[in-house]
């Protein structure tokens, strides 16, 4: 796959907030009046800006109301709406690991509609013990339950050497999102898009602040 375009990256930019949105709608702890919010209680909790805040609910068609602010649930369901969470997305775990344990076993799916329903592995050891309720299969099993259940989202928690064999194998099978937590890019075709998560660029950040902190003390 090729670099992103200027306008896919501000959608993949809108797109992350709006999932912050979402979870700082849905987990309000303390607030007196959870029924309603105001652009500016969400630009405080996200340190935005309350002007992008106004915009972005402004694209979702939500109006806001005078001396109240947003009603949440307009909000809640603007945003579900427009992320495609109405609809129930069948997924499966590719690789058993420590972190494909945790994936599966991550209870806030369920909030944006997405369920777990196989797991794999190449691994004889590991196929046939629970991962979060689900048995985990052989590789050889792969396809058949992608197409039964009709599942168009992989999680893919592998090492780097076999990601793009298995992403290739998941595209033939009717894949068509993958979230790629192999330590590789994926070459894909069109039409198939893929979230490649690097653990070590969020590492990377977070050491830069950690230094220009350390910098302004000294």
């Amino acid at each position: 796959m090729g670099r992103k375009t200027q306008g896919e990256l501000l959608k993949h930019v809108l797109l992350e907030r709006l999932m912050h949105y979402y979870y700082f709608l849905g987990e309000r702890p303390g607030e007196d009046s959870p029924e309603t919010v105001s652009s500016g209680q969400i630009a405080k909790f996200l340190n935005m800006d309350d002007t992008l805040v106004r915009k972005d609910l402004a694209a979702l068609g939500v109006r806001g109301h005078p001396r109240i602010g947003f009603k949440t649930h307009e909000v809640l369901a603007a945003i579900r709406n427009v992320l495609g969470f109405e609809k129930t997305n069948k997924a499966i775990v590719v690789g058993a690991g420590r972190l494909g344990g945790a994936l599966a076993a991550y209870s806030g799916f369920s909030k944006c509609s997405l369920f777990i329903v196989a797991a794999f592995d190449s691994d004889p050891q590991k196929q046939g013990s629970v991962l979060a309720g689900t048995v985990v299969q052989p590789m050889e099993n792969l396809e058949a339950v992608i197409q039964r259940h009709n599942v168009r989202l992989a999680i893919l928690t592998v090492p780097a050497d076999p990601a793009q064999e298995i992403a290739d194998r998941l595209v033939r099978a009717g894949i068509r999102a993958i979230w790629n937590f192999a330590p590789k890019a994926l070459v894909v075709p069109s039409g198939v898009v893929v979230r490649h998560e690097h653990i070590v660029a969020g590492l990377a950040e977070l050491a830069y602040h950690l230094k220009n902190i350390a910098e302004q003390e000294t």
